[in-house]
């Protein structure tokens, strides 16, 4: 989803608390749904690869620092991405055992590197 971080004031939340509230919406330009992948074939020599990597000492800096290695600084963003992107919490779908949905908003002046 693509679209403009905006706020709004509320009238009716103005009256009731005494002073100005507003609240955030996202006015979505673009919405478009991915494909959900059903399997994942991986091969033995992917996953030895993977294992393999996660025995490395200093694995998490490598992570972050690969996530946007032009961008320098804002190193708070890329460790939020890494996260965000390794860890979750998984679901219980029918007996199967998945990563929970990824939902990152990024947020920052135009021209910051957040796409």
């Amino acid at each position: 989803m693509t679209g403009i971080y905006t706020t709004r004031y509320d009238y009716q939340l103005n009256v009731k608390h005494g002073f100005p509230l507003f609240y955030t919406v996202i006015e979505a330009n673009n919405i478009k749904r991915m494909a959900e992948v059903e399997n994942l074939n991986m091969s033995i020599e992917d996953e030895n690869e993977i294992k393999a990597w996660s025995k490395k000492p200093r694995i998490f800096d490598i992570i972050y620092n690969s996530i946007g290695p032009s961008i320098h600084k804002h190193e708070d963003v890329k460790i939020a991405l890494a996260l965000a992107m390794f860890g979750g919490v998984s679901k219980d779908a029918h007996n199967h055992k998945t990563r929970g949905d990824i939902n990152v908003l990024i947020l920052g002046d135009p021209g910051t590197a957040k796409s």
